[in-house]
């Protein structure tokens, strides 16, 4: 209930957000001086002689980055430059940073995100609530050409070669305000510094530099993977389930297959446990996202799937980055030869 009235003064025209908003004038201050003494090098940054590339967002909730990462990773990937993920492994269970995530882990152990990624892309991926740290372990124990951090635009003790933010053409930044009364982490302006703004979604908005959309792919079963076509949701009962960062663009993606009978939002990153399906009749398909369905596996029902997704992104755009990420690899390569030369 809290979520909805945050979310409602969040996206909309509401007065309570101007009337409350000098209340974030300290939040505000806050980051402007964060962001300024690591500019003015008053706070000293660890830098790294690999490329680094954030992909991250100037609001809270979900836009859409995740499956971006894993699109540009598998580009990446795919013309033989080696890529190592870093993640803050948000709500993870394990206790001990920096950690690599294995096989042996779970969705639980490492958070939602980081085993989802690891799953799909088979890349080295190391988590730790602070970025450097995780870069440090990620390039001592692994052989990569780049470092893509998942999130941590706003995380300046981490150098970085490229920024990439991403933002969702439906929502855009809401009131943009700064939090609490707006969902802004940063001000609006600091879209001007990025290297590339890449909108979710077919929406013109004045900032885009870049577009990408997700599209559905298929239906899988969370506990055999079989794979159906999406065609099979039109003769069923659909229950939807999220606790992803923005619900309503799931929920518009099933419903241009099937009318949802039901809808349940629990929050981001929640730790799913069977009693959460209490409500849910057994005829009744449940559908969720990949992320929430990674949490489910170990005691999910035979009708119970998750909506697979994956991102088109323009060929332009992945080719800028890795023309990027070359030249800065190139640099990088030429300057330590000289280092060892003299």
């Amino acid at each position: 209930m809290l979520g909805q009235i945050i979310q409602s003064v969040w996206y909309s025209r509401s007065r309570l957000a101007w009337i409350l908003w000098p209340l974030s004038l300290p939040f505000l201050l806050l980051v402007l001086a964060k962001r300024a003494f690591y500019q003015l090098e008053i706070f000293k940054g660890s830098s790294f002689n690999k490329p680094i590339v954030v992909v991250g967002n100037l609001s809270v909730g979900g836009t859409g980055k995740t499956p971006f990462i894993t699109s540009l990773a598998s580009y990446l990937a795919s013309k033989n430059i080696s890529v190592g993920l870093v993640s803050r492994g948000y709500k993870a269970d394990i206790k001990s940073f920096p950690h690599q995530v294995t096989e042996e882990d779970t969705a639980f152990s490492v958070g939602d995100e980081s085993f989802m990624q690891f799953r799909k892309l088979k890349l080295p991926i190391v988590i730790a609530p602070k970025r450097a740290d995780a870069v440090r372990y990620l390039l001592k124990n692994n052989q990569v050409d780049v470092v893509i951090s998942d999130d941590g635009l706003q995380h300046y003790s981490m150098a970085r070669d490229i920024e990439v933010v991403l933002f969702d053409g439906a929502r855009q930044f809401g009131n943009k305000l700064i939090l609490p009364f707006g969902p802004l982490r940063e001000p609006i302006i600091r879209l001007d510094s990025v290297d590339y703004v890449v909108q979710n979604g077919e929406q013109e908005y004045k900032f885009t530099h870049h577009k990408v959309k997700l599209v559905e792919v298929s239906l899988v079963n969370i506990s055999s993977k079989e794979e159906k076509q999406l065609n099979y949701l039109s003769e069923q009962e659909v229950v939807a389930i999220a606790g992803i960062g923005n619900p309503e663009r799931f929920f518009a993606s099933l419903e241009k297959f099937v009318t949802i009978k039901s809808k349940t939002v629990y929050p981001d990153h929640h730790a799913f446990s069977l009693r959460d399906f209490d409500h849910v009749h057994e005829d009744k398909l449940v559908v969720m996202t990949e992320k929430d369905a990674v949490k489910c596996e170990s005691f999910a029902k035979k009708n119970w799937y998750f909506l697979k997704v994956e991102m088109q992104v323009d060929s332009v755009l992945l080719e800028q980055i890795e023309q990027s990420v070359i030249s800065l690899k190139d640099s990088t390569e030429s300057k330590n030869t000289s280092v060892r030369k003299n």
